[in-house]
């Protein structure tokens, strides 16, 4: 139960993301925000690095794998989803998150050669069925959306190839090795972008908090707490609390905002976190995926 409520505690942070994220986009464009975002959390990351694992530097097997987290993860991702949610609510960009599970699937099974049973495939369109609601508004016969939709779309796929990318990087080190290199990473691909320079629009006390939010809480202590769950609950259990993220997005919006769910928002919602709740007892009654070394060895 102790391990349950951490999990659901790192979802309602990842879920009061989206939330503080949609704010951020008023103060500065979406590369700065990552830029600011990620190196403030490599900034704390390094000494808790050298204080727990007696290192600062990764191993060289590591580099590739970091650097390509970097792209993907840091910089292409978090781009996209600051993009998605300069024109979308904070609501619908949550919701279409959750598909991130599927995207690590279908990834896995194009890049690993993971096999997908018929029933998850099943799993994966009900999903993708009720994202499609959700974007369209419940006009289906229009199939017309808000951009910041199709870019949190894109953003998903890429998550997909992030995940491999980090799985492969773990076989070499720690997660928060890997976390805190990649976040290195993606600053120094972005910065000659800016400019070397982080244009903001104004900082006040709103600015500062949100940005500490999201590079302390949602970045480092959310990892920590879901590194506890995925170690006393297993990987697929603990994928499931992340059908959460989009409930705590919707429940903030309304406290905060009085944002209320339409009902192509409520259908599609459970239309996705069902088919991404049945996609991971598929997957849990398939066994585990294959390991990271199988990428190390197609890789190498």
């Amino acid at each position: 139960m102790k391990y349950a409520g951490l999990l659901l505690l790192a979802s309602l942070c990842w879920g009061s993301n989206f939330i503080v994220g949609e704010g951020l986009t008023a103060y500065a464009s979406p590369v700065t925000l990552t830029i600011l975002r990620y190196g403030i959390a490599a900034l704390c990351l390094l000494p808790v690095l050298l204080v727990t694992e007696k290192r600062l530097l990764p191993r060289k097997k590591a580099l590739l794998p970091l650097f390509l987290m970097g792209i993907t993860g840091v910089a292409l991702f978090n781009i996209l989803q600051f993009t998605a949610l300069a024109s979308s609510s904070a609501t619908n960009i949550s919701i279409i998150s959750t598909m991130n599970t599927l995207s690590i699937a279908l990834f896995s099974a194009i890049l690993l050669h993971e096999r997908l049973r018929g029933a998850q495939i099943a799993a994966m369109l009900i999903s993708t069925a009720g994202v499609l609601l959700v974007v369209t508004e419940g006009r289906l016969e229009s199939f017309s959306f808000a951009s910041g939709d199709a870019w949190m779309l894109l953003a998903v796929l890429v998550f997909g190839l992030y995940s491999i990318c980090s799985r492969w990087a773990t076989t070499f080190v720690s997660p928060m090795m890997s976390v805190c290199y990649s976040g290195l990473f993606g600053v120094l691909l972005l910065l000659p972008i800016n400019g070397f320079q982080v244009p903001i629009h104004r900082v006040d006390a709103v600015f500062i908090s949100s940005m500490l939010f999201l590079s302390i809480i949602a970045t480092i202590v959310c990892m920590v707490l879901w590194g506890i769950g995925v170690q006393h609950l297993g990987a697929t259990t603990s994928g499931l609390f992340l059908n959460f993220n989009p409930l705590f997005t919707a429940l903030l919006a309304f406290v905060l905002f009085g944002e209320h769910l339409t009902w192509p928002q409520a259908a599609g919602s459970a239309i996705v976190i069902g088919g991404c709740a049945a996609f991971s007892l598929f997957t849990k009654k398939r066994g585990r995926l294959r390991s990271a070394p199988a990428l190390q060895k197609r890789t190498a």
